[in-house]
């Protein structure tokens, strides 16, 4: 007598049921997963735009730190530029070797203390090569003070380094023509009975390479550097052109400047959108400012 075997195995309705039972399961599974998820992609979005955000605002703020005192000046909130400090020191008031102030218009000063920078200092001749930043310029005393070209030429002096040099007037900004560890060569004998006008209290001076501007506009911020020193802030100041950087759809810079008994402040607000993620961030750095010229 034969015996028949049966085959074993799925029928397809028990393959229909399996099939339908782990769709179900996936999909709730999904649906339980996809909170987190989406918290997590939305978390690191998030990160991401406040590290940009973060790094800009720290770049700006440690140039700001090199800013010749009472050099920073804002334009409509977006725009900021201030004359960028590379050395200084103490200079030597009295003897051989001393600062002289009014009508010298060339000469070579000691500085007390050695100067870091000294083989990196651009040095050049006549006044214009400091203020078209060929040359580096050596600064005393600025106070930002008088605001315009024709308020210096009436009282005949100026503590405001944005006016550059004139004959019309003793000023605070000259060209470097040479540099030592221990010395300060300056020239602007192109311009007649010019000196520098004001001692510093604390016989200081310092060395300025270029103004520096960062301006935001059409959601970027930019900074510009190498170009010429102006009496007026320009919002297009040329010179070297780089991007800080972009996806900014807000930013502010606002200044509470200095006076000769209270430092400064600078508060720079920064807003960094991704339209792909629906996502912003806005971070606030306040940068305290030097008030000894």
């Amino acid at each position: 007598m034969s015996s028949c075997k049966r085959a074993h195995g799925f029928t397809l309705i028990e393959l229909i049921i399996v099939m339908i039972l782990v769709g179900v399961l996936s999909g709730t599974l999904f649906m339980i997963l996809r909170g987190p998820m989406e918290s997590i992609a939305a978390n690191e979005g998030r990160a991401r735009l406040v590290d940009i955000a973060e790094t800009a605002l720290q770049r700006m703020t440690r140039e700001i730190r090199l800013a010749l005192p009472y050099s920073i000046r804002v334009s409509g909130a977006n725009a900021m530029e201030f004359l960028r400090i590379v050395d200084g020191g103490r200079y030597r008031a009295k003897g051989a070797g001393r600062l002289k102030f009014n009508t010298v218009n060339n000469d070579t000063f000691t500085s007390l203390s050695t100067l870091a920078n000294a083989g990196a200092i651009a040095t050049g001749a006549g006044s214009a090569a400091c203020i078209n930043s060929t040359a580096d310029c050596v600064v005393v005393y600025n106070i930002g003070q008088p605001l315009s070209v024709a308020s210096a030429t009436v009282s005949g002096s100026s503590a405001n380094a944005y006016l550059g040099s004139s004959a019309a007037y003793d000023g605070n900004i000259a060209t470097i023509s040479a540099v030592a560890a221990n010395s300060v060569s300056y020239d602007n004998s192109d311009l007649a009975g010019w000196g520098f006008a004001f001692k510093s209290p604390r016989q200081r001076f310092h060395v300025v390479d270029t103004p520096v501007s960062f301006v935001c506009s059409g959601g970027e911020i930019h900074r510009f550097a190498g170009y010429a020193i102006t009496p007026a802030q320009s919002v297009t100041p040329g010179g070297a052109d780089n991007l800080l950087v972009d996806q900014v759809s807000a930013c502010s810079f606002t200044l509470r400047a200095p006076t000769l008994t209270r430092a400064g402040l600078l508060t720079l607000s920064l807003t960094i959108n991704d339209a792909t993620l629906g996502q912003s961030v806005t971070l606030l750095q306040q940068v305290h400012l030097d008030n000894v010229p």
